[in-house]
């Protein structure tokens, strides 16, 4: 059973031990059996603690059903109430001091957390949230810490321990020192929370007027004074949507002009990988429109978004759409795109997409730069490169509705790597889904599922004892993973606040680099892998790979930068030449039907290269979906905005604005007045 299967047959037991334990308890309450509920009551307290530490997804499932956190803890504290009602008087001193105590910690778990949602919602208020540049004049104070903040609400409601404990107590011996300690220790507590909590709260609430903020912002974007910026906003924020941003990050840092990352929701800050490049993340439209760039000429946007229009008023600013990735989806020639004033694409099959939408883009807005991402491919050298060759099926996402459902994990997955692993010739498999694999349709997270299983339990049976001892790798991984998440924490949760973004970009790579070493070295050499984690990257997979098998995506069009041999599926069953003129990135592949026919032409093509009779026609798809080689793909994104900026500057001479002496610190420049 792999991780994921644990940790939902983990999650499982663990929320039937939580409901039982309630019903166990409302039981109780019924019969009048103290030890019952005691008993129940512990399990209860114990299963929530280990739910949140498991972070299972189950929590989410109890809270859509009206069964979250803090319900449950009313519930328990009604039923201890209701059961001392059944065995003592309720006029009695357990019941009273029992009432008065949850009632007054109730009151200050609601101090505490007003406290925090005031502080939370002030700062949010704040115009804009940077990286990469010096705002200490604002002087905003620091958050109250983590401890006090993280997870506030579970650790507020878990002081009713003690009363809870010392009311069963009292009740059990008849012994008010029990219940009356209990109380006093659970109030105490709550109180002493507040008042820990209150001066860092008070201390993070001071903080400048949006007028100053900006104010100060512009000062320093004068200072650096950004002439190309990457604009990036999506309104369903998650880490699985920031690879179109993080992708272009070190084309970014490797122009020769002055970049800046412009952001539009905060949550975007959490996903964004280290980068030396400065960021600035501006929610409101009305702040952007003040925040002041006069030496900004060109704007990049890999997305199509509402929210792109409020940069788009730039009249000033050469505009310029580059995706995220060149496939054959309709993505990728978006009628929308038109707004912008340049379309950068890998090659002249990014061109053709376009003209073949009619009355759409010109032909002088398309500019074929390559695809810099690519560098650190390596192509092909004619054999595999292991005694087991290696297929790795990379399928695309099911989509956002079903008339583009492009995925081929629904109809063929499941198929496709049984029939590769009853394959004559023992073949490695790494399974690299798209991270959003599952999302929308449970068809395929059920399919995903089962390919994963099959994976898992093939190599369970071929190596045995020895993925076991991969363990320790994975423990090594793990504490990767732990140096990697500090590093990119910041603020008063980071343990490295003295360096630089530099810095920290630099080590949070090379640990990345350690990281892909060890993963590799951590199974044996011919056994499978299913990559669903941020290490390895999809690039050192293909370095690992001789095959690939996939859908309709931009990942075909990158791994054919290594002429290696690959299938795509044509799921439709169009006949070949229609589906090879319609879909570009079919031009030089295999093609496989839902039945997978046609997967053995192309696993005889990368063990014998000599019956490859694809192989020529990946050299001229190549050129014709990502460019030349020469010059480098490097080069031409960067002359391509050298030479946009260029124009930018002949349209719009750069203003520079007045500046006015008046007082400043000693050795300070002047700051133009406001």
């Amino acid at each position: 059973m792999g991780k994921p299967q644990r940790q939902a047959a983990l999650g499982f037991l663990i929320t039937a031990a939580l409901v039982l334990s309630f019903v166990a308890m409302m039981v109780a309450v019924v019969m009048v059996s103290l030890p019952v509920f005691a008993y129940a009551a512990a399990i209860s307290y114990g299963a929530d603690l280990l739910l949140h530490t498991a972070k299972s997804s189950t929590l989410d499932r109890l809270r859509d059903s009206r069964f979250g956190l803090t319900i449950r803890f009313l519930i328990r504290q009604f039923l201890l109430l209701a059961l001392c009602g059944a065995l003592i008087d309720l006029d009695s001193f357990v019941v009273q001091m029992t009432s008065v105590g949850l009632l007054l910690l109730f009151v200050l778990q609601l101090v505490y957390g007003a406290l925090l949602k005031q502080v939370k919602s002030e700062r949010a208020a704040l115009p804009f949230t940077t990286r990469g540049l010096d705002l200490e004049a604002l002087a905003i104070r620091r958050l109250p810490h983590p401890f006090l903040m993280d997870r506030h609400v579970r650790k507020m409601l878990h002081l009713d321990v003690p009363l809870v404990g010392g009311a069963i107590g009292t009740i059990a011996t008849d012994r008010w020192e029990y219940v009356t300690f209990g109380g006093i220790a659970s109030v105490w507590l709550a109180f002493v929370a507040v008042l820990v909590l209150l001066p860092g709260a008070k201390n993070a609430l001071i903080l400048p007027s949006a007028d100053d903020a900006i104010d100060e912002l512009n000062w320093q974007l004068a200072q650096y004074r950004p002439q190309i910026a990457l604009y990036f906003t999506f309104a369903a924020v998650s880490r699985d949507f920031m690879y179109q941003v993080n992708m272009w990050l070190e084309s970014l840092e490797s122009m020769d002009l002055r970049p800046i990352i412009v952001l539009r929701e905060r949550a975007t800050l959490r996903f964004l990988d280290a980068t030396s490049v400065p960021v600035i993340c501006v929610p409101k439209a009305e702040y952007l429109a003040r925040v002041e760039m006069p030496e900004l000429r060109v704007t990049l946007y890999p997305g199509n978004a509402g929210k792109n229009v409020h940069m788009l008023q730039r009249h000033e600013v050469k505009h310029v759409f580059i995706g995220h990735g060149d496939s054959d989806k309709l993505a990728s020639s978006n009628r929308v795109s038109k707004v912008f004033d340049e379309i950068w694409v890998a090659g002249r099959a990014g061109r053709d997409r376009y003209e073949r939408i009619k009355h759409a883009v010109t032909a002088q807005q398309i500019v074929e730069v390559g695809r810099p991402q690519l560098m650190p491919l390596r192509r092909w050298t004619g054999s595999v490169s292991n005694e087991t060759p290696t297929v790795i099926y990379a399928p695309t996402w099911e989509g956002w509705t079903d008339d583009a459902c492009y995925t081929s994990v629904i109809p063929a997955g499941e198929h496709l790597i049984r029939t590769l692993l009853s394959h004559e010739r023992q073949l490695r498999i790494i399974y690299k889904p798209h991270p959003l694999t599952g999302t929308r349709s449970a068809a395929a997270a059920a399919a995903h599922r089962r390919i994963i299983a099959l994976l898992q339990e093939d190599n369970a049976r071929r190596f045995g004892r020895k993925i076991l001892d991969s363990k320790t790798a994975a423990r090594r991984l793990a504490r990767i993973d732990k140096r990697l998440e500090a590093l990119q924490e910041r603020g008063v949760r980071s343990k490295y606040p003295d360096l630089t973004e530099g810095e920290r970009t630099a080590r949070v790579r090379k640990l990345r680099d350690q990281a892909g070493t060890l993963y590799w070295d951590s199974l044996p050499v011919d056994a499978h892998h299913v990559v669903t984690e941020r290490v390895p990257t999809l690039y050192d997979c293909f370095n690992h790979s001789d095959l690939l098998i996939g859908d309709m995506s931009s990942v075909v069009s990158d791994f054919v930068a290594t002429r290696k041999p690959y299938a795509i599926f044509n799921l439709e069953g169009l006949p070949d030449a229609e589906f090879r003129n319609e879909q570009r990135t079919a031009y030089a592949s295999y093609l496989l039907d839902s039945d997978c026919n046609g997967l053995e032409a192309a696993i005889e093509a990368t063990l014998h290269p000599a019956q490859d009779v694809m192989a020529p026609y990946r050299e001229q798809l190549k050129e014709y979906l990502l460019g030349a080689d020469h010059p480098p793909s490097t080069v031409r994104f960067t002359n391509a905005a050298n030479d946009l900026y260029s124009r930018g500057l002949q349209d719009f001479p750069i203003e520079y604005p007045a500046f006015e002496e008046f007082p400043e610190e000693p050795g300070q420049p002047p700051r133009q007045r406001a």
